[in-house]
């Protein structure tokens, strides 16, 4: 019996113009595999859908970017009718290259205007970083989303995608 119940993606990015996909299927997914608290993609395309959590941490890596090179990070993302704990809660979103990373907090509603109507939207604005030449003997974009710190319950949101754009 496995015993894991945290999901680990494939990490393979798809190659689009000018950057990267990374669909739920490539993301690891903190308490991913209960189905108490995730609805995980069944094809390699599908979304990943929070039924709820106390501990959101969804993380990937891209492993295809260039050094010296500034890329873009979104994450595309709904949020469901019967969401709950997005008013009041910020979601921190994370890139790192190297030993360099940046953080960006986010309220969905209030900062980012996401409603609860399945229409998706790509956030948060301005998650950009520059591959360095010098420690990038790894190769890897890693990027993140959490909401860790409050303990407080959240569900309903909808994981389609992280966009990965070459500035």
């Amino acid at each position: 019996m496995d015993t894991n119940v945290h999901f680990e993606g494939n990490h393979r990015p798809k190659k689009v113009q000018n950057g990267f996909e990374i669909y739920p299927s490539a993301l690891n997914i903190i308490w991913g595999k209960d189905a108490r608290y995730w609805k995980l993609p069944e094809g390699t395309f599908d979304p990943a859908t929070l039924v709820q959590v106390s501990w959101l941490e969804v993380t990937g890596w891209c492993d295809k970017v260039e050094k010296g090179t500034k890329y873009d990070v979104k994450f595309e993302l709904k949020l469901t009718p019967d969401a709950f704990g997005f008013n009041e809660l910020p979601l921190y979103f994370m890139v790192k290259s190297g030993k360099k990373s940046i953080w960006k907090k986010l309220y969905l509603t209030k900062d980012a205007n996401v409603e609860p109507n399945n229409v998706s939207y790509l956030v948060p604005k301005n998650l950009t970083i520059t591959t360095d030449d010098s420690t990038f003997e790894d190769n890897k974009l890693c990027f993140g989303l959490y909401e860790v710190w409050s303990g407080k319950w959240k569900g309903g949101l909808i994981i389609q995608k992280v966009h990965i754009q070459k500035m």
